[in-house]
């Protein structure tokens, strides 16, 4: 399976055709857009759901737009929340109405997709991905557009293999090295002397080289979570015990039914020392940034469309 996977397209229909068309030149199955699809003409600043706001005020209507996106699968980003919440239902066109009837996340085969306006990003330093040494920033990085780089907070990162997120317009890699030692097993940041979680109590992030587009990567693949299956046993007073098949005692599920304990929030397999974050960079514009997905060989890159 190769997914062709992309996010902050903002509602440039140049850029999907770009992208629609690199990705079915590169044999991509399906496409997946990690949010902001769309653009929110209404500012951050202004954003006031108790006023009423015309259509067009808020999104430009671009029906062969939306009947294009339609056919994606998608999560959404902030800006869809901020159209669905400046608009009274009876304001939602169909098509527009079922693009901002998406989840917040999503699972691709071993990866977790987001948007990544959940997560917290710090502007400056990360630990260099060798180890300890000279905080990684706009310089060192090659962070394109010369703003610093934006940094994950590892307290908002799901822990699971791979996280793939948009939403900082930033192409970036980045290692979550998490801990279990710290108090009551939190896995948290604690930022100290501006370094993002060179100091931190749980978990330090590294800041990944550079990966020229094209490149394949390697990603860590799912390990599958054992089916539960209730068995009846005489030997323990009649009751019923779980197991998984042809493998003895299965993992005692996880807190609010998420998946067994040990395994990530979405049951993919064991939740491990460390989380890769990949943000694919924007796909507004030219190029119109993307990755490539293929679930077969466990590898992802980074790809640009013109």
């Amino acid at each position: 399976m190769r997914y062709a996977v992309l996010a902050d397209l903002h509602g440039r229909p140049g850029a999907l055709r770009r992208i629609l068309a690199a990705a079915a030149a590169a044999g991509a199955d399906e496409i997946v857009c990690l949010g902001d699809y769309l653009e929110a003409k209404v500012p951050r600043r202004l954003h006031d759901p108790s006023r009423f706001w015309p259509l067009e005020r808020v999104v430009d209507p671009d029906p062969a737009l939306w009947a294009r996106l339609a056919g994606i699968r998608r999560v959404l980003g902030n800006q869809e929340l901020r159209i669905h919440e400046l608009l009274r239902p009876e304001q939602v066109p169909a098509d527009l109405a079922a693009l901002l009837d998406a989840p917040e996340r999503d699972r691709l085969h071993g990866l977790v997709g987001l948007h990544g306006h959940q997560i917290r990003w710090s502007t400056g330093r990360a630990q260099p991905a060798d180890g300890p040494g000279e905080p990684v920033g706009t310089a060192a990085h090659g962070v394109m557009d010369g703003r610093d780089l934006l940094v994950p907070v590892a307290a908002d990162v799901p822990r699971v293999p791979v996280v793939v997120v948009g939403h900082t317009h930033q192409e970036a890699m980045f290692e979550i090295v998490w801990s279990d030692t710290a108090p009551d097993g939190d896995a948290a940041d604690g930022p100290e002397a501006g370094l993002v979680g060179l100091v931190g109590l749980a978990a330090v992030v590294r800041a990944l080289p550079p990966i020229e587009p094209g490149r394949p990567v390697p990603v860590p693949q799912p390990v599958p979570v054992p089916q539960l299956v209730p068995v009846f046993r005489p030997d323990r007073g009649g009751g019923l015990a779980v197991v998984g098949p042809a493998s003895g005692p299965s993992p005692v599920p996880g807190p609010g039914g998420a998946g067994p304990a040990g395994t990530d929030s979405a049951g993919v397999g064991p939740a491990g020392a460390a989380t890769l974050v990949v943000n694919v960079g924007p796909a507004r514009g030219k190029p119109s940034h993307w990755m490539l997905y293929d679930t077969d060989r466990g590898e992802i890159s980074f790809q640009r469309a013109v």
